[in-house]
């Protein structure tokens, strides 16, 4: 388990298997989460870098929180997880909740 942090949350990192391509840079593959307090992030296939804080994928990605659901071909989160970008063919479904 691996974390991303920045100023405003912490993203833990989880993963089924990996493989380190060299000491800061890992292969994560068979069901990648990233999970904050604010939202959470499914995908098959991930390359995450420990030192920069940053975290591709070009396969399908699923993002959830609270309101939002959003379905992409693939994600990069940069900036110490600060920002986060869908790739490729993205689809966003706004949620209405009840009270």
């Amino acid at each position: 388990q691996f974390s991303i942090n920045n100023n405003k949350e912490k993203i833990s990192v989880k993963a089924n298997e990996g493989n380190f391509i060299n000491n800061d840079k890992i292969l994560l593959h068979n069901n990648v989460v990233f999970k904050s307090h604010k939202f959470i992030i499914h995908s098959s296939e991930v390359y995450f870098d420990k030192k920069s804080q940053t975290a591709s994928s070009i396969n399908k990605t699923t993002f959830e929180s609270d309101g939002a659901l959003i379905n992409s071909a693939g994600f990069s989160i940069e900036n110490s997880g600060n920002d986060i970008k869908f790739t490729g063919k993205t689809k966003l479904k706004l949620l209405k909740w009840l009270k």
